[in-house]
């Protein structure tokens, strides 16, 4: 991935960084240690929604659900949520997004990280707005985090 460590927005590869303007639908990715969080954009690339979870087997069976996601979905950019510390460095976790943004662009997926700083709570925000509790939705609060990280990518990435 090119970019430098300390970016706290969207880290683009070489081959990805003008896949924004490309056609085909954009996968958000919110990894975790038992769930892996999606959403999806619509064709046009301005609405990101939660599309739903796998559960998190190894990153093998992950790469290769996620690859099947892509060609089923007609996805051709995937935001993989980067999971930055308070304080904007690279958690322990970094590394397992990193990979994974390397496998899916050796698949032919470009590939770009986005901070996922605070997707998770204010997913949980949306969830209690809406009159739900977070036991009750773990996995609806991993795929709307999904979609608040490709939104904000979204933001970040549009021209305007």
């Amino acid at each position: 991935m090119a970019g430098s460590d300390g970016d706290r927005n969207a880290v683009h590869s070489d081959a990805s960084a003008g896949a924004l303007t490309g056609k085909g639908r954009v996968l958000g990715v919110d990894l975790g240690t038992r769930r892996v969080g999606l959403a999806l954009t619509d064709a046009l690339r301005i609405v990101s929604s939660p599309f739903g979870t796998f559960p998190m087997v190894s990153e093998k069976d992950l790469l290769g659900r996620l690859v099947g996601l892509c060609r089923e979905k007609g996805v051709t950019l995937a935001v993989i949520g980067l999971p930055l510390s308070a304080d904007g460095s690279e958690g322990p976790l970094c590394g397992r997004a990193r990979r994974l943004a390397g496998e899916l662009d050796a698949e032919g997926i470009p590939a770009v990280l986005q901070d996922e700083s605070w997707s998770s709570r204010e997913a949980e925000d949306v969830l209690r707005e809406t009159g739900k509790k977070r036991k009750t939705s773990r996995e609806k609060v991993d795929a709307i985090a999904a979609s608040l990280i490709l939104r904000d990518y979204l933001q970040a990435a549009s021209p305007s």
